[in-house]
């Protein structure tokens, strides 16, 4: 059961249930009071509200709705909750779109210093997780950007897409653009992802320095993605693909300093 509760800021509520807070972009992160009736204006003001003014007992989660339309980048960095659900239309994505506004924001998504969350039903332009952090995404659509890597996950987290889909469009804007980026022990896992054509970028999959990257959907699609090299495996790193990679590249894959790229059930790992 999840509680839409108005919370007095001048102390913290003890929690007996999971929290609903409302979002919309004609909301209001002033005036607002997280109410349906009185949403407020960014998910980050929310989980920063959440925080300081409600005591989860490690026991519940915050749940953010947001209402169709546009809104700027999304940075959580650190969680009250035990979890947070970042919720839009899952029947419909593109009907809430993240888009990079703000000035000092690269990714669409940013999530770290422990964070645990989850986003479902939300067009996101690009996604970062660092920081002993750990992502799920389901029924969503990664759009490209201006961000170097379409997912870029590092220092000790992990990145797990249930399912979404990759928008058309050119990653970054140099030539270190990345669709997968994971490095510092850390470890990205593709179930289910549709790519529209053309995804383009000069890497498809970059794992370095004790991290991994597992594609092992078999997606029908993955040769919309155009990309220079289809794998860098650096420092004891692993990129495996169930159905290995798209077909097509310019530049041969690179596994050095004990790095590993390999269909999964060929390298027996």
């Amino acid at each position: 059961m999840v509680a839409s509760a108005t919370v007095p800021t001048d102390s913290r509520k003890f929690l007996t249930d999971n929290l609903l807070l409302y979002v919309s972009p004609n909301g209001s992160d002033e005036t607002g009071d997280g109410t349906e009736a009185k949403p407020f204006a960014s998910a980050d003001y929310a989980v920063v509200w959440a925080n300081n003014n409600c005591d989860f007992g490690e026991r519940f989660d915050l749940y953010v709705k947001l209402a169709p339309g546009t809104y700027d980048a999304i940075q959580i960095y650190g969680q009250a909750a035990r979890q947070i659900y970042l919720v839009g239309e899952p029947d419909d994505p593109g009907a809430v779109q993240v888009k990079v506004l703000k000035e000092e924001a690269v990714y669409g998504l940013s999530v770290a210093f422990y964070s645990f969350v989850h986003v479902s039903g939300i067009d996101i332009a690009s996604v970062m997780v660092t920081g002993f952090s750990h992502l799920i995404v389901d029924q969503c659509y990664l759009s490209p950007s201006v961000a170097p890597a379409l997912v870029l996950c590092s220092n000790h987290s992990t990145i797990d897409f249930d399912s979404a889909k990759v928008k058309a469009g050119r990653i970054g804007k140099g030539e270190e653009s990345t669709c997968y980026r994971c490095e510092i022990h850390s470890h990205i896992e593709v179930e289910q992802l549709e790519y529209e054509a053309t995804v383009e970028c000069n890497t498809f999959c970059e794992a370095k320095f004790l991290s991994s990257i597992y594609v092992c959907g078999d997606s029908k699609t993955k040769n919309n993605v155009k990309a220079k090299q289809l794998a860098r495996a650096i420092t004891q790193s692993i990129v495996c693909d169930s159905d290995f990679l798209p077909e097509k590249s310019s530049t041969a894959n690179l596994a050095t300093s004990g790095g590993l790229v390999d269909d999964l059930n060929d390298s027996g790992l």
